[in-house]
């Protein structure tokens, strides 16, 4: 028999165990009750995020909405609490995300799918500040570039363990090669870094943010130009 995808709640317990022959471990049918689904698939190589549905009638009033897991089928519906009446038309907004992953970091996030999703979350929170902050032509191996994984690494290392933070960075850079793979590693470790200082401080994330803007102003971030690393003031 043919696998499909594996999918299962994003707040299952991380598993340290080596991979069972099922192609799905833990996954169970019925009400979800959880705020994510990962799909991890190798066929696609990508790894697809499915949030909790936020549900409204139409008087405004905010309806409970299960997630039900049937086979590689997550079903979205209402579950209005006992004695709540409806006012219809409802408006259900589901919310999903994928993104590119190598090989190394689906197999990560097969084992660790909450860490993957914070991971994930932290990922494209980086790379909108990036394009708020930055010119799109800077955003590959420029300033732009250098400030989006500085960011990314700290809002991970603030919100996982020193050794999550570490494998999702250096898993994700497993495909790529030369130069570029130097200055993404770089700047992570600056990242890390900047992460473990603020980590437990009020506001941590918004002062990591500026850290790493502060960071590549001041050259202590990398970029490529003509080929070759180079500070990031540059």
């Amino acid at each position: 028999m043919e696998a499909g995808p594996a999918v299962w709640p994003s707040t299952a317990p991380a598993a340290s165990t080596p991979a069972p022959s099922s192609p799905v471990p833990g996954l169970r049918n019925g009400p979800l009750d959880l705020p994510h689904v990962i799909i991890v698939s190798d066929e696609l190589d990508n790894l697809t995020f499915i949030t909790a549905p936020i549900a409204r009638d139409a008087k405004g009033v905010e309806i409970p909405v299960k997630l039900t897991l049937s086979g590689n089928e997550v079903t979205a519906s209402l579950a209005p609490s006992a004695g709540q009446e409806l006012a219809y038309p409802v408006l259900m907004d589901p919310g999903f995300g994928y993104g590119s992953a190598t090989p190394s970091e689906r197999s990560y996030c097969f084992w660790n799918p909450i860490d993957c999703t914070a991971a994930y979350d932290a990922a494209n929170k980086a790379f909108k500040q990036a394009q708020d902050w930055y010119p799109d032509r800077t955003l590959f191996q420029g300033t732009g570039d250098s400030f989006r994984h500085c960011y990314w690494n700290a809002r991970m290392e603030i919100r996982l363990s020193t050794t999550d933070a570490y494998e999702f960075a250096t898993r994700h850079e497993s495909t790529s090669s030369g130069v570029d793979k130097q200055m993404d590693l770089k700047n992570n470790v600056i990242g890390r870094e900047i992460g473990r200082k603020r980590t437990g401080q009020n506001s941590a994330g918004t002062k990591a943010r500026d850290d790493c803007r502060s960071a590549q102003r001041n050259g202590k971030l990398w970029i490529i130009k003509s080929g070759k690393l180079v500070r990031s003031n540059q």
